[in-house]
């Protein structure tokens, strides 16, 4: 980002050219650049900071895929396990704990997979998809737990950052780099498990038997065990012993806000900060409806509108 006297000036790009491997740069002048990055841009947000971009640490969740077999999810919802024309059933959970926690399930794929998402070296995170057809042997969705700042191990800016990649090197490390695979009942035991029951891993990216249950703090294990009690009385069997968990899934949403005004423009003059990545949305509808925001704001700048000049 290029910034003179607190007002952008264009972004200086680069990248390599796929066959060559040879690194090029460009220069984009501009008096406006819409920051629209993902959740996910550790990079970018390091550089922001760095150009004294205000922003600000934020709450977000952390948590662990888990899998059934579809047809018990389509039991539950229609009553058979054939789900026919209906397609693949799906769910949404939510349950607040004693501790104060909230857990949900997130980004249910129904006959979907788990994924390997991983970005960074020695660290390693999950998330999953369901292909057209939906037609996976299991469900799985992300079941969630919510944190804080008080939960990060130093605060900042970056403090939620600094957290995740401390679990997704706890989750590298529990399987040699393979995704971590604990059944739930071994998990509510702490021990390692060491074969499968009657759900089978459906998954993209290799994975092994390992210790789930020390990815994530204690805390947040025991809230995602009292919400299981009660998931299990909302759709029969979704305690059961052998679901499968595996982790970690730690990009839920953007561990930072980017500031920015009611005009939706940042203290860097004519930086408009967008979308899930500068911490305004959460998910692919909400970033777009933040998008029509920001573009309507710059429209306006503009070429105001006859009901704005009064």
């Amino acid at each position: 980002l290029l910034v003179e006297q607190q007002n952008v000036s264009g972004v200086k790009v680069s990248f390599a050219d796929s066959q060559t491997g040879v690194q090029t740069e460009e220069t984009i002048k501009s008096s406006i650049v819409v920051l629209a990055i993902g959740h996910s841009a550790r990079d970018t947000f390091s550089m922001l900071l760095s150009r004294q971009v205000p922003m600000e640490e934020k709450a977000f969740a952390v948590g662990l895929r888990i899998q059934h077999p579809q047809n018990m999810i389509n039991l539950s919802q229609y009553g058979r396990e054939d789900a026919g024309a209906l397609g693949a059933a799906n769910y949404k959970l939510t349950r607040q704990t004693k501790s104060g926690r909230g857990v949900y399930t997130f980004c249910m794929c129904p006959g979907g997979y788990v994924v390997n998402a991983s970005s960074e070296a020695g660290r390693l995170a999950v998330n999953g998809m369901s292909y057209h057809d939906r037609a996976g042997e299991n469900a799985n969705s992300a079941l969630i737990v919510t944190v804080t700042p008080e939960d990060f191990p130093e605060r900042g800016a970056l403090g939620g950052v600094a957290f995740q990649r401390k679990l997704e090197e706890a989750a590298y490390q529990a399987a040699g780099g393979k995704i971590p695979v604990q059944l739930y009942g071994d998990f509510c035991q702490n021990k390692i498990s060491s074969q499968l029951g009657g759900v089978n891993p459906q998954m993209r990216g290799e994975w092994a038997f390992g210790d789930v249950r020390s990815i994530m703090p204690e805390p947040l294990n025991l809230a995602l065990i009292e919400a299981m009690e009660g998931f299990g009385h909302m759709i029969h069997g979704f305690d059961r012993p052998d679901a499968l968990l595996a982790g970690i899934e730690s990009r839920t949403s953007s561990p930072v806000r980017i500031w920015r005004d009611e005009q939706f423009e940042s203290e860097v003059r004519g930086l408009y900060p967008c979308g899930e990545g500068a911490g305004y949305a959460g998910g692919i509808t909400s970033a777009a409806m933040d998008g029509i925001k920001v573009a309507e704001a710059i429209a306006k700048r503009y070429a105001p509108c006859p009901a704005d000049q009064e």
